[in-house]
């Protein structure tokens, strides 16, 4: 069964809806590599507080976000293929929900205020892209 059909929406309309959305995942991507690089204590301690601090915590954080940055240019790079572009949302979503597993690895660790909307972040992001890559992929069955 298709996921369109499955959903009530028509197989163009859910794969240009997904297009869209994986177009703006790699856009938040990007936009948040940027962050991590140009700002790296601020995006740590967004992310795992105020252990995030130190100039050796910056290396990591900019590694990261050049990480991202990477996916996220990828992605937008890759738009007007729709192969590509889901190859490259799906391996951002591959990176997401590894940082969903550090995150719950290293849940209790986190700020308590934060925790659950970085959980949350990391997991819907993986998500999100995945349910991307799935629409897309019904518009050529």
């Amino acid at each position: 069964m298709k996921l369109g059909s499955a959903l009530g929406v028509q197989t163009g309309v859910l794969a240009r809806w997904s297009t869209r959305a994986a177009v703006s995942i790699a856009g938040l991507r990007v936009a948040l590599g940027v962050t991590a690089l140009v700002s790296p204590g601020w995006a740590g301690r967004t992310w795992i507080g105020a252990g995030a601090e130190g100039r050796d915590r910056a290396v990591t954080l900019r590694a990261l976000g050049g990480r991202d940055v990477a996916l996220g240019f990828g992605a937008l790079l890759g738009a007007s293929a729709p192969d590509d572009l889901r190859r490259w949302v799906l391996l951002g979503a591959g990176s997401d929900l590894v940082d969903a597993v550090a995150t719950t690895i290293g849940f209790s660790a986190l700020p308590r205020r934060r925790r659950w909307l970085v959980l949350a972040a990391c997991a819907g992001a993986a998500t999100g892209g995945v349910l991307a890559a799935a629409g897309m992929s019904q518009e050529r069955r």
